[in-house]
């Protein structure tokens, strides 16, 4: 009877730890990447840039340098404002309820897309560039930047995450 609690006990501590380290992640494994089509794609890299008037924040799976050459995957937000602990939502930006600090209007995907010389070469992989839904969370946390997303192209929905150190450029 003991060996029999104690093996319950074992379990349920187990099942308890599966949960806390795999579950709850609506489908996105827990590391940097996001599912399109059943499919994960792998985002180890981020990117945001900045001008005057707003920026991009940008999730892909190739160091970006000038040299670089292949095929990338990119989700790209584009934003009037990205600020900590806010969730933004898609919506067109001639709807009159159209908030710079809550929504964002423009958000891209690249898929196989190949890069030549640190250039996107035009006509190759897919680009999807008109989305129908979606949203971005932002957090800041203690040496590192965590994001969650979701966005809708008709019937292709990719949901992903990013959890690491953003390259910043001016």
């Amino acid at each position: 009877m003991k060996t029999s609690a104690l093996s319950l006990v074992a379990a349920i501590l187990f099942l308890s730890f599966c949960g806390c380290v795999y579950g709850g992640n609506d489908g996105v494994d827990p590391r940097n990447g996001f599912v399109l089509n059943d499919s994960l794609f792998r985002t180890n890299y981020a990117i945001r840039k900045n001008w005057t008037g707003g920026g991009e924040i940008a999730f892909t799976d190739m160091s970006q340098t000038k040299s670089f050459s292949g095929k990338v995957h990119i989700v790209q937000f584009l934003l009037d404002t990205l600020s900590p602990k806010v969730t933004y939502t898609y919506m067109p930006s001639d709807s009159p309820t159209f908030d710079k600090n809550r929504n964002f209007d423009v958000a891209l995907l690249y898929k196989n897309v190949t890069y030549k010389d640190g250039q996107e070469i035009t006509g190759t992989g897919e680009v999807l560039s008109k989305p129908t839904g979606g949203s971005l969370t932002y957090v800041q946390g203690p040496g590192y930047q965590t994001y969650t997303y979701t966005l809708e192209f008709g019937k292709q929905r990719i949901k992903g995450v990013y959890k690491g150190d953003v390259t910043i450029i001016e």
